[in-house]
């Protein structure tokens, strides 16, 4: 990735302006770019940013994908087509950086082989998994030995049951490739339907990602080494712990940490 450019800042507020006039500063960071992918279906958006980038070509694409699929990663991909890229091309597994490896050590030093780890948040309350229950199956896989209890920032409630056990080593704001080169080692890790599963994933590590209100079929993690139960309800209180322990169990009793054994990822198929 070349640069990031902060879409809050005030000069991309003139992207959705009526009047046809575009800040200096708003056309000098877009002035470099060729062509801009544009996941949207806002006509406003797509004429400001005509207006703001007349020297690329703007090809854009629906965020979501249609109802019966493809899966999300396959559907966001598609867009490229538009720029004469193949979006058939799979994504390789990440690895990490000599730096990234050196932050990562101080925490797998902490950790046991093959280790597991659990995020009990996501975005929404009604995509988690019962707290409780992610603390009971966390005691039960780790046997009070360390384990990886990642929280993000609003993830307070549904971590703290969890952080209150033997052996949880919360993790809370680690850059997102430092915290992958650390769940690369994971000998397995249990997650909602969230970023932090896809990140995950991406690292090859086993994952169990657990779904109610949303559908895997579409927005299941991509990976080499990805389960998935889905309660057949759509409600998250519905998936019982002791499936959820069986196939916890089932993944760490087959789970390896050899490298060349992970081959790259697709998205499910469905």
């Amino acid at each position: 990735m070349d640069s990031v450019l902060p879409w809050e800042s005030a000069p991309f507020a003139g992207l959705l302006a009526d009047d046809a006039s575009v800040s200096p500063e708003l056309r000098g960071a877009l002035a470099p770019f060729q062509a801009v992918i544009a996941y949207t279906m806002s006509e406003d958006l797509l004429r400001g940013l005509a207006r703001s980038a007349p020297a690329a070509e703007i090809a854009a694409h629906s965020p979501l994908p249609p109802p019966g699929g493809p899966h999300a990663a396959e559907w966001l991909a598609q867009a490229v087509a538009k720029l004469g890229a193949d979006p058939a091309v799979t994504p390789p597994i990440f690895t990490a950086s000599a730096a990234e490896k050196a932050r990562a050590q101080p925490w797998l030093d902490r950790l046991a082989d093959r280790f597991v780890a659990i995020h009990p948040g996501s975005g929404a309350p009604r995509k988690n998994w019962p707290a409780a229950r992610f603390a009971a199956l966390a005691a039960q896989l780790a046997g009070g030995r360390a384990f990886l209890l990642i929280e993000g920032p609003a993830d307070a409630e549904a971590a703290a049951p969890a952080s209150r056990l033997q052996g949880a080593l919360p993790a809370r704001d680690l850059p997102p490739r430092v915290l992958g080169a650390v769940l690369a080692h994971a000998g397995l890790y249990i997650g909602n339907d969230s970023g932090l599963s896809h990140l995950t994933a991406a690292w090859g590590a086993p994952v169990l990602a657990l779904f109610g209100p949303t559908d895997p079929a579409l927005w299941a993690p991509v990976g080499p080494r990805v389960a998935v139960l889905r309660a057949k309800d759509e409600k998250m209180e519905s998936l019982q712990l002791d499936e959820v322990e069986r196939a916890a169990k089932a993944i760490l009793a087959t789970a390896t940490s050899t490298e060349n054994e992970i081959t790259s990822p697709r998205p499910p198929s469905g």
